[in-house]
């Protein structure tokens, strides 16, 4: 009945004939995308910042040392001011992490109907076919950001049921905010033929069976960029610019090889949706 459990991302993709170097192309992009996923992976992009900050003072100090041997003795007065930026976030996307936990909620009472057979033998009477319409919601809430210094958000599809309908939501990478999308389904039950007895009445009842659904998600991406400014002067120290990268804040090793740093934000999301239309 519901094929929620095994939700999955959407992928926009284009079906075409594929050419051998395109087929070498995708080797090499699947070898470079499980490279990265070996890397070390950083939970904050604003830690990475203030730590390249914290270098930059402490490289500048140091250089004043050769004039001012004392320099060091001046790092908390010594500031920092940054005038621009060109952080990013590349392929940003929403993964899944871990199983789904799904929990039925009371039905929905939609209709019901009387068969009488006031013959002497069993008869096959057909009932009413029903229809309810009911609003399938999911909320997607981002818990754990990657630092509020890079502003990225990813979409992500939940589909709902074997009708094929889904919800698309998005997440947030900077800020824990909590996005609502909801769209109303019609479920539909044709009439149906059902045996009922010698001088019976039998009742039919319709119900929707709602349930929901809740998971949580990764929020994944590749970072990468430069800030740069100036250490205003502070006697008798003078002003100076800096730039620094990044890259320059993490272990070599765990850079990918295009330079960028793995990030990693938590979310998760809860679907409350209909799951079948039910006749007894």
């Amino acid at each position: 009945s519901l094929a929620i459990a095994s939700a999955v991302i959407s992928i926009y993709s284009i079906v075409n004939i594929v050419s051998p170097t395109n087929v070498i192309a995708k080797e090499i992009s699947n070898t470079v995308s499980n490279e990265m996923s070996k890397k070390a992976s950083y939970d904050n992009v604003d830690t990475l910042i203030e730590k390249g900050r914290y270098n930059t003072k402490y490289n500048y100090l140091k250089r004043m040392e050769k004039y001012y041997p004392n320099a060091m003795a001046y790092f908390d007065k010594v500031t920092i001011n940054p005038q621009g930026n060109d952080f990013y976030i590349n392929n940003p996307k929403v993964e899944l992490d871990g199983e789904p936990s799904m929990n039925y909620l009371e039905d929905v009472y939609v209709g019901k109907a009387l068969l009488t057979n006031d013959t002497q033998q069993e008869q096959k009477l057909k009932s009413q076919s029903f229809t309810c319409k009911n609003t399938d919601t999911v909320t997607a809430t981002t818990t754990h950001t990657v630092g509020t210094s890079i502003q990225a958000t990813a979409k992500f599809t939940v589909p709902f049921n074997e009708t094929g309908v889904s919800l698309t939501t998005s997440y947030s990478f900077a800020n824990t905010n909590t996005n609502t999308n909801s769209k109303e389904i019609t479920h539909n039950v044709p009439s149906q033929d059902i045996l009922v007895p010698a001088n019976t009445t039998v009742e039919v009842i319709a119900y929707l069976k709602k349930v929901n659904v809740k998971r949580n998600v990764k929020l994944v991406g590749q970072v990468s960029g430069s800030e740069w400014g100036e250490i205003p002067s502070y006697l008798p120290f003078p002003r100076d610019g800096y730039k620094f990268s990044l890259s320059d804040t993490v272990n070599k090793s765990d850079l990918n090889e295009d330079g960028t740093i793995n990030i990693n934000g938590k979310g998760n999301y809860s679907a409350v949706l209909g799951d079948e239309l039910i006749v007894k």
